[in-house]
């Protein structure tokens, strides 16, 4: 059996953790699937159970020509013929890999975490409604896996998508809708009878065998906390691109002069590689102190889900960073901006502990507040989480897939 994986890349550590939940998930239940995953990523996969696949709007569109040899193929060869002539190295072979690979494929499997609606350009949403014409036209099942969808209240130059969401998304077998609000959006306005209610992959997922993942399996480099009454400090970029830079550094700040007044240790650290810049200027706004602390590591979505361990709550913008915290039975103080967050807390009954971080009326007091509560009572909120955590592993997702079961 050969399975494609969409949406999945290395880069966001959420879309890495859904792609090794994926992989482990197949292994468990076809354990010599041949899996692919398509990306536009350079990856080093030697040490991987899975392979890649080339995948851009050109390697898509060859993939739908109805002839192999087509205006983009051709185009595609003399563009790269040229740049290897030059002595760019380019394997000028790797746009048709997708389309040789399509015949074989027995299943489609879409990991996106968000990619459909009015927050995205018409172009990345048609690159991912490609995703799904590319599966109709070689006649491969296809699942789109928990994810959030909407809204889809488009300006006039979009809104030619709507007719083309409607009719693509009747194709795949089953699409799991990660929040009401996107489950609604499917099965009110586009009348989609294929649409389902679910929690993130992550949290269904009970554990990842590494072996499932790797070949050897890797040394993780997990740091050891030598103190206890640990807290972390997880920032977003997104955050301050979205709503106020120095509100939100004073935010931080006001924070952990709380935390550290508590006789809290505080951790701050990124998880994913581009908001390092943030936690550094949270860290140099604050000034030493020995009960803070930065961390420089990129930790794998592995490395990442095992070393949440050690707190007794976070205070995350990152929206698996907050999942993987809850996998492990860990307390959140979320500091969001979109719906996923709100629906993700009351999912896990701790939408108390939701905060809209980009509302001018957030009162900073309040988030104190949350802090001082979890300080006391993390334990029993932890019960509530792991309690959660049962009733929502009753299913699984990846059950729905027919051709692994």
């Amino acid at each position: 059996m050969k399975i494609l994986i969409t949406g999945a890349n290395f880069e966001n550590k959420g879309a890495q953790s859904m792609l090794f939940i994926t992989a482990d998930e197949i292994r468990k239940r076809a354990g010599n699937a041949e899996i692919y995953f398509s990306t536009s990523e350079k990856c080093n996969l030697r040490n991987y159970r899975f392979k890649s696949v080339y995948l851009t709007t050109l390697t898509q569109k060859i993939a739908l020509s109805r002839h192999y040899i087509s205006l983009p193929l051709i185009k595609n060869t003399l563009r790269d013929c040229i740049r290897f002539i030059l002595g760019r190295k380019k394997n000028i072979w790797q746009f048709t890999r997708l389309r040789e690979l399509m015949p074989d494929i027995d299943v489609i499997i879409d990991v996106s975490g968000f990619a459909l609606g009015q927050k995205w350009s018409a172009s990345s949403q048609e690159n991912y409604l490609n995703n799904i014409r590319i599966a109709k036209k070689y006649n491969i099942p296809m699942y789109l896996m928990p994810q959030s969808f909407g809204g889809f209240s488009y300006s006039d130059d979009r809104k030619y998508l709507l007719p083309e969401i409607k009719e693509l998304l009747k194709y795949p077998r089953v699409i799991f809708a990660r929040e009401q609000a996107g489950y609604t959006e499917l099965t009110k306005r586009f009348r989609l009878n294929n649409v389902k209610l679910s929690a993130d992959l992550v949290l269904q997922n009970k554990s990842i065998e590494l072996s499932n993942i790797y070949r050897k399996i890797p040394d993780l480099t997990i740091p050891e906390l030598k103190t206890s009454g640990n807290t972390a400090i997880i920032p977003n970029m997104q955050c301050f691109k979205h709503g106020d830079r120095e509100k939100n550094l004073a935010l931080y700040k006001s924070i952990i002069d709380s935390l550290i007044s508590m006789g809290r240790h505080v951790y701050i650290f990124r998880h994913s590689a581009k908001d390092f810049e943030i936690c550094q200027l949270i860290y140099d706004m604050y000034g030493k102190n020995k009960n803070l602390h930065l961390l420089t590591n990129d930790f794998s979505c592995i490395e990442y889900d095992r070393f949440i361990n050690q707190f007794d709550f976070i205070i995350c913008s990152r929206f698996h960073g907050i999942v993987h915290a809850y996998r492990n039975g860990i307390p959140a103080i979320a500091l969001g901006w979109e719906i996923k967050y709100t629906e993700l807390t009351a999912g896990m009954c701790q939408e108390k502990f939701c905060f809209n971080i980009t509302d001018d009326n957030l009162k900073t007091e309040d988030i104190i507040s949350a802090v001082k509560y979890l300080d006391k009572n993390s334990g029993k909120e932890r019960n509530v989480i792991e309690n959660r955590l049962t009733e929502i592993r009753r299913d699984n997702c990846f059950d729905a897939v027919s051709e692994l079961n």
